[in-house]
């Protein structure tokens, strides 16, 4: 082995500024932190060259001293911290004492600083990581670090460089994310002196929202507030329509500080539960305040990833609340919503999901030998469900159906709807079309029957006893003993929710009889599906419950071309808003369509 020998310097700088400095929007990202620390109330940012050839981030701050300044490039200096017991404290967004030190060891950067009360403000020149000057400088309070040829002295990271554009795009991406955490802060980006954005400070968050999203968009966005394992909670997500193809525009901000998370972002997404299309992601934004104690930020250089104590308990209230809000709001979309043309700032850092699966809630579980019924409370319908309801046609009495002639309120909320229950038409026998106060409902029949059996299997998921249907010749199953291990505790649950199953010598046992939602399969392929579960997460979840539910409800439903008659369709329209999420299929489609008078009248000229 060769010998072991201390690097230079200048070989460490170099090295440590590879971890801290990946792109040009590493240094804005560290210069503006290091704005913000001082107190800035705004802050300019100019480039050029997509910030390889210039980045220059001016502030009007409290400024430095010279012997402050010249200690600010040296390595593991830092006004933030004095002991190891700060690092369980942290309230500033620098604190490691590398950033600065890192940007001008792979640049050539001139500091300009002063002090308020300061005569002379203090100017230096670095040459990759080499003072060259200090001398006196007239300016005004605040600071100008100017960083030009960023990597200059390391062709093989300069060559990694993506193009000017796509450097701007990651700098843009960054100062939204500033923009968002720091709304008192007044921001703008220059390239080549043409202003990209201005964004002023506001009093309030959703001030600042709306100057980033825009008037529409931020319409669509719904307030959040809650608190849960000593963090307060509080932001705006989006209406499912605001859903995109990709994670740009979800932004988590944990003590002021812009961070990533996928476990956030992922219990967001569980929240949403069906109410988003496969491979779609919501928007949202949200604030989380708590006992810098209770966060460790120093996960990274870049303090881009962060660790939370009892986090997955801070998950769980996240994913329930969103659920619960995303059911009170009773917003079907409106006819003529242009979704696509939402200001969508551009970001970076992605998180591509490529599954929607439900809140990760222990339904069953094998070592208590029982089943927990712990799924998201739904408020379904109280009427019961018989057999024929879930198969391809509308069964009912006379007495269930409401013969009132008023205004049934489904919402006391200003987004309920309410529909005049005095007529129905069906169009193409695939949409059922009533009248509303404000206009007029559209709704596809299939995916609102959809909805309603949906609901109603999880009901007998979660412990309401499914009515039987009796197999004409029993099914005998075999299965391995790693198989058996696993299926033998289930049969009480298995039992609850419909099926009936008894052991039936050794490895082996007999099914008699099945639910009443389960059509079809009656080869033994779903309780393969329960086992594998059990294998890959120990437990039944309530994302593969809910999936299942999903697919049987799709296939019982009443189908796109089935005519229907007035009762019927009334029938159908009242079950499907005695359930909890009206609005929404359990694959994501919409139900509900809105055709406002508004709308007409605009359409017509009228307005």
């Amino acid at each position: 082995m060769a010998n072991i020998k201390i690097l230079p310097d200048i070989v460490a700088s170099k090295i440590a500024a590879g971890e801290v400095i990946e792109r040009p929007a590493s240094v804005v990202k560290e210069l503006v932190e290091n704005s913000i620390d001082a107190g800035s109330a705004r802050i300019v940012v100019d480039i050029e060259g997509g910030g390889g050839r210039l980045i220059r981030v001016s502030d009007d701050g409290t400024g430095m001293s010279r012997e402050n300044a010249l200690l600010s490039i040296e390595r593991h200096a830092t006004s933030k911290i004095e002991n190891i017991s700060d690092i369980e404290n942290i309230l500033t967004l620098g604190f490691r004492g590398e950033a600065l030190p890192s940007i001008v060891s792979v640049s050539k950067t001139v500091i300009d600083t002063k002090r308020k009360d300061d005569v002379f403000g203090t100017r230096l020149i670095i040459n990759g990581g080499v003072l060259r000057d200090v001398t006196d400088v007239g300016r005004d309070e605040g600071t100008v670090v100017e960083v030009k040829n960023l990597f200059f002295n390391l062709p093989a990271r300069r060559k990694f460089m993506r193009s000017e554009n796509t450097e701007l795009k990651y700098i843009k991406g960054t100062l939204y994310d500033v923009a968002v955490s720091s709304p008192g802060l007044s921001l703008t980006l220059n390239s080549h002196g043409r202003e990209i954005f201005s964004f002023k400070g506001c009093k309030n968050r959703q001030e600042m929202l709306r100057q980033i999203f825009g008037e529409t968009m931020t319409k669509l966005m719904i307030p959040l507030k809650f608190t849960a394992e000593g963090i307060e909670v509080e932001g705006f997500i989006g209406k499912p329509e605001t859903a995109r193809k990709t994670g740009y525009h979800q932004y988590i901000i944990m003590n002021g500080r812009p961070v990533r998370s996928k476990s956030i972002a992922r219990a967001v997404l569980n929240g949403y539960g069906q109410t988003l299309i496969k491979g779609m992601f919501p928007l949202f934004v949200i604030y989380f305040e708590t006992d810098p104690s209770r966060i460790d930020v120093n996960v990274h250089p870049s303090k881009r990833e962060i660790r939370i104590h009892r986090e997955f308990a801070l998950f769980q209230a996240l994913s329930e609340n969103i659920l619960q809000t995303i059911q009170s709001m009773h917003a079907a979309p409106e006819l003529g919503t242009a979704a696509d043309s939402f200001i969508k700032p551009e970001r970076y850092g992605a998180l591509n999901y490529t599954e929607n699966s439900g809140t990760p809630i222990t339904v069953y579980n094998p070592p208590d030998d029982r089943w927990h019924p712990e799924l998201p409370s739904f408020k379904g319908s109280s009427d019961s469900t018989t057999q024929q309801d879930i198969q391809t046609t509308l069964s009912f009495s006379k007495g269930e159906l409401s013969d009132r002639t008023g205004i049934l309120s489904l919402s006391g909320e200003k987004e309920g709807i309410q529909y005049e229950a005095t007529a129905f038409w069906q169009l193409k026998d695939r949409y059922i079309i009533t009248t509303t106060k404000e206009g007029a409902i559209i709704i596809d029949q299939h995916v609102a029957h959809e909805r309603i059996l949906f609901e109603e299997i999880l009901e007998h998921f979660k412990g309401k006893q499914a009515s039987a249907q009796q197999l004409l010749f029993p099914l005998m199953l075999d299965f391995s003993a790693a198989d058996y291990d696993i299926i033998e505790p289930m049969i009480p649950f298995l039992n609850q929710i419909g099926f009936g199953v008894n052991n039936f010598g050794e490895r082996s046992v007999m099914v008699d009889a099945v639910p009443s939602w389960h059509r079809g399969s009656e080869d033994g392929t779903i309780f393969s599906e329960f086992i594998d579960e059990m294998r890959e997460h120990g437990k039944i979840t309530s994302g593969y419950i809910e999936k299942l539910a999903a697919a049987v409800a799709c296939r019982a439903a009443i189908k796109s071309g089935k005519p229907l008659a007035q009762e019927e369709m009334q029938y159908l329209v009242d079950r499907l808003f005695a359930t909890s999420s009206p609005f929404v299929c359990p694959h994501g489609r919409p139900v509900i369509v809105k055709l406002t008078l508004e709308e007409l009248d605009r359409r017509f000229g009228r307005i």
